[in-house]
């Protein structure tokens, strides 16, 4: 059914766009007719006057705008231009016409300027139609070229590229098949033993820890109940199940349009309801069926992904299962969390002693801890990265653009996946990966240049702590003070009382952004590089992932988990069918059987986002649990930890080792590192040998071990230009998908993987950012390139600009083409070309130049005020023992007439508001902002005008009628281009609305790259 509807819709749709492109072809050829027929009547009349009115009647009869001696031109622009410029140009000129006859004072030169201002309107609109001409050329050399076969493409390709990536695709299916057919081995005793231990089952020592499991399992089995309910299935409920479905990633192309066609017809959507409420009451008897076609997809990182491609109906309800689990469990692993003595606080320690002092000398000059640096760190977690691949409601979805992935570091290949074809117990299997992890990170080791790993620095370059901070082994954590004499006006503090808006000044959105929780990652750990280095001399972080997580994990890791957590037989029943589905792959031949799978989850289902996020829970709260409540920053399979203290690292990780040994899963060596960053970068710190080696990385970026700064790896940057390179060759016989490739690639990977420029980085980041785009582009174009050799091209064009021109040129014969053309939206008749530098310039000149020095202010200022604070308290002003309203005061007599220390004045900077200017709270935030876009502020004039006139326009997105609500990209693509185009086409539209096969061009902006192995 979805492949007969999605025919017909393709079909029907190339149709419309057959017929549109006829239409353009005759009207373009009717109006040039007459516009000749009228200039050949100009050539043989002399008298002006008489020229000007032959003129006018022709341009009259080309808009359509009334009959005269010419035959009438069909043209869809009249439908909207009955009030132009032009046409009251025109009215006016009859009148002035009218006057020549009898007025000889009327000037030849005057005629001679209304005469070639109406053959600039035939010029013009000769233009648009060539432009309007040439844009149903791209769109038919792109239709004709999207169906072209895997190994009719390759042909572009050099032999021996096509042999590497053919080698490499089988060789990632037959890695996949190796393990996901074979049963992992897991000590399901020692997992369970694990489980016990750290939720305190059996065990009087943690009350809380066992109250909060009790009441998770018993929301559990009310959820459950409620699953059970019948008729849960409506066309409302389908609807926005269809939606998070679109966005999973999981749909080909041809079912996304099924099922777009779908939602928006409710006689079908009541029909699915109808069978899908009868699969889930009978949810004991749910099966796969017979087999599920599997396909191998290749990410733009160069990796694949081995995608499921059951049918519609089947996917609806499985999706619909998977976001009501997750939403569950979302809100129920909050109220884990929220349970008070369940999850240990960050907030370090206040005794009522120090906040007695505190009350006593500052007199309420401080704030609450909602001020303090403190409460940034534990919102921004809990908000962003406690549990983040749950969903937070049933409509939530997943916004990730073509491109925004996470370039693959590959330094050495990684350790081969366990022996599974002969048995072996866990721990067995455990032990060998992390045998062969240690050879892969001795092997890193003695690669690296300039080794510090465990070179302890000379007694003389040891740092000194800071006055009023921590000694180097002092416990950083500490459980929260519930003194009401702090907070007077508020209770204990709540973690879950923090919804106001984000702190950091980051786009923010009701659905999942996953990249923007990456690049808020990196500012984060770039931040406190920052803040502790300056305050404490040193930081400790670890970065690390799991080895191919949803292939990898066990099916009895996952249903013991479940059942702790009080998922009843039943449903683990469901599970475990979901989890064995029985697979085939789409490239087999019939007679091949399909193959239950064994091991790991299905990629881009919700139910394997459930499954893995109520696993890593464990890990989360065991390193909670240990480290007295430091936080694990998570994103699904990837982790990152920092701490000033070392030994919380040390002890971190421990904790990381024992959930690897108790799950049976896999740490990935070759991304996996630690750094212990000193404030001197000469000085080199000892780093525990427990603590995994290697270095810290994301996408394109590396942490520089001596300044703590991220920097671009350019060495990785070469290996994707010549990938880039060869996927744009491959996509070279058309035009439209040669620029649809470009811009997810450069323009929207390359960008991703640099890291979006922040305070926190400086402005020496987005100087290497664009230094880094120029470079790519010179490169891929350049004269020595196979992509230019491969396209015949002999004008030696250095840019996708001048490459993209000679290539219309030669194929279509279009010369002197507009930048605009290339770079304005398609809604204007433009092939929406990006480019990847405006974004960053528009941000060079407002973001910090050098953070370090907003860290030296914060220093100043704190001294500053610790000495206005000392000097009112001498003076008796802020209130001393002998005023009123002092209950409590210090024992010894010279504490009530001396001022605290200026080590008592900072010991808590960083979990309360001390409410001065440059505090760590507000220096805190600005290094975690994103620079304000300072692009174009106003258009000139010209630009203003072609703005305005795209009023009457309603399918605009991108460049509009509203200056003030454009992004600041398209500002500046309008103030950049917009000039050219209303010199040559006299408006912001290159080619009038109507013309172009709108519909086909939205289908191919929706449809995914196909990347070339």
């Amino acid at each position: 059914m979805a492949s007969s509807n999605g025919s017909v819709f393709s079909e029907t749709l190339q149709e419309i766009t057959n017929t549109k492109l006829e239409e353009l072809s005759k009207r373009r050829s009717d109006f040039e007719t007459t516009k000749s027929n009228i200039l050949s009547m100009l050539e043989a009349e002399k008298e002006p006057t008489q020229r000007l009115y032959i003129l006018s009647q022709g341009v009259k009869a080309c808009y359509a705008l009334k009959l005269g001696k010419f035959k009438k031109v069909p043209n869809v622009i009249a439908r909207w231009q009955q009030s132009s410029e032009l046409e009251v140009e025109l009215k006016n000129l009859d009148r002035f016409l009218a006057q020549a006859k009898y007025d000889p004072s009327l000037s030849l030169s005057m005629l001679k300027k209304w005469e070639e201002s109406l053959l600039r309107h035939l010029d013009t609109q000769s233009l648009k139609y060539e432009y309007a001409s040439l844009y149903a050329q791209l769109v038919t050399e792109w239709l004709s070229t999207t169906g072209a076969k895997e190994d009719e493409v390759d042909v572009a390709m050099t032999e021996g590229f096509e042999d590497v990536a053919k080698a490499m695709k089988l060789d990632s299916r037959q890695q996949w098949e190796r393990t996901v057919f074979e049963p992992a081995q897991v000590d399901v005793a020692r997992l369970q033993s694990y489980l016990d231990q750290l939720f305190g089952v059996g065990s009087m020592d943690s009350p809380a820890k066992l109250k909060a499991l009790n009441h998770f399992r018993q929301k559990v089995a009310t959820f459950e109940n409620e699953m059970a309910a019948p008729n849960q299935f409506n066309p409302r409920t389908l609807r926005w199940v269809a939606d998070g479905l679109l966005s999973s990633g999981l749909l080909s192309d041809e079912k996304r349009e099924v099922l777009r066609d779908f939602k928006n017809n409710t006689i079908i959507l009541s029909e699915i309801s109808d069978v899908l409420n009868m699969r889930i009451t009978s949810l004991s008897s749910w099966s796969w069926g017979s087999a599920v076609p599997l396909e191998q997809r290749r990410q733009i990182s160069g990796t694949y992904n081995v995608l499921m491609h059951e049918d519609l109906l089947q996917a609806l309800f499985l999706q619909y299962i998977g976001i009501k689990w997750s939403v569950f469990l979302k809100e129920a692993f909050l109220k884990f969390r929220g349970t008070t003595g369940a999850w240990e606080s960050g907030w370090k320690k206040m005794p009522n002693i120090d906040a007695e002092r505190r009350k006593y000398y500052l007199a309420g000059a401080e704030r609450d801890r909602k001020n303090s640096v403190q409460f940034v760190r534990d919102r921004t977690y809990r908000k962003h990265y406690f549990m983040a691949h749950l969903m937070d409601h049933e409509s939530q979805r997943n916004e990730i653009a073509e491109g925004e992935e996470e370039a693959q570091y590959h330094a050495i290949p990684p350790p081969p996946p366990p022996a599974l074809a002969v048995p072996a117990t866990a721990q067995q299997m455990q032990q060998q990966s992390l045998m062969q992890q240690q050879a892969v990170m001795q092997q890193r080791q003695a690669q690296a240049s300039a080794s510090r790993m465990r070179q302890a620095p000379a007694p003389s370059a040891r740092r000194a702590p800071i006055a009023g901070g921590p000694t180097a082994g002092a416990a950083l954590f500490g459980s929260v003070s519930n003194n009401p004499n702090l907070f007077p006006n508020r209770s204990v503090y709540d973690p879950l009382d923090d919804d106001d808006g984000d702190i950091e000044n980051d786009e923010d959105s009701d659905n999942k952004r996953p990249i923007q929780s990456k690049q808020r990652l990196l500012r984060l750990l770039s931040t406190e590089i920052a803040v502790n280095t300056k305050l404490y001399g040193e930081m400790t972080a670890f970065h690390s992932m799991f080895e191919r997580w949803n292939t990898l994990l066990p099916h009895e890791t996952i249903l013991t988990v479940l059942s702790f957590f009080g998922v009843s037989k039943a449903w683990l029943s469901f599970f475990k069918k979901f989890l064995t589905a029985p697979l085939k792959f789409l490239d087999d031949d019939p007679s091949v059987p399909a193959r239950n799978r064994s091991r790991g989850t299905p990629a881009s289902h919700v139910l394997s986002d459930v499954f893995g996020e109520s696993i890593l829970f464990c890990l989360d709260f065991s390193v909670n649990q240990s480290t007295a409540g430091a936080a694990l920053f998570r994103m699904q399979d990837d982790f990152w930890f920092w701490s000033r203290d070392h030994s919380a690292a040390v002890t971190a990780w421990k904790s990381v080792t024992e959930f690897v040994n108790a799950t049976g899963t896999y740490i990935d060596s070759t991304k996996t590192g630690t750094l212990r960053i000193s404030r001197d970068p000469d000085v080199s710190l000892e780093i525990d040998r427990s603590l995994p080696q290697g270095e810290i990385r994301w996408g394109f970026l590396r942490l520089n071990p001596q300044t703590g700064k991220f920097e671009i790896d350019q060495t990785m940057v070469n290996k994707h230009i010549i990938d880039l390179r060869k996927q744009l060759q491959d996509k070279q016989n058309s035009v439209i998908s040669f620029i649809q490739a470009w811009n997810t690639y450069a323009a929207t990977f390359f960008t991703s993987n640099f890291g979006k420029a922040a305070n926190c980085f400086g402005q020496d980041h987005v100087a290497q950012m664009l230094a880094t785009h120029e470079r790519i582009q010179r490169e891929v174009f350049s004269s020595s390139s196979s992509l230019a050799s491969s396209s015949g091209n002999q004008k030696g064009a250095t840019n996708i600009v001048d490459f993209l021109k000679n290539v219309m040129e030669e194929r279509f014969g279009v010369s002197n083409i507009p930048d605009a053309y290339l770079f304005f939206p398609m809604e204007l008749g433009g092939l929406d070309l990006k480019s990847p530098f405006v974004s960053i310039l528009q941000v060079h000149d407002t973001v910090l130049k050098d953070p370090s020095k907003e860290l030296d202010k914060f220093f100043e200022a704190e001294k500053d005020t610790y000495n206005v604070r000392k000097h009112a308290f001498e003076r008796n002003s802020l209130g001393r023992a002998n005023q009123p309203g002092f209950q409590w005061k210090p024992e010894n007599p010279a504490d009530q007439e001396n001022f605290m220390s200026f080590a008592e004045y900072v010991r808590y900077r960083e979990d309360i508001g001390y409410n001065f200017d440059n505090d760590l709270f507000s220096v805190y935030k600005k290094l975690l902002e994103l620079p304000v876009e300072d692009g174009i502020q106003t258009a000139d004039a010209r630009v203003t005008s072609g703005i305005n006139a795209l009023a009457q326009q309603d399918n605009l997105r991108s460049i509009t009628a509203n200056w003030n609500s454009m992004e600041p990209y398209w500002k500046w693509i309008a103030q950049l281009y917009g000039p050219e185009a209303m010199d040559r086409f006299d408006g912001l539209n290159i080619v009038e609305p109507g013309l172009l096969p709108m519909g086909m061009v939205s289908i191919f902006r929706e449809k995914r790259v196909q990347w070339q192995a």
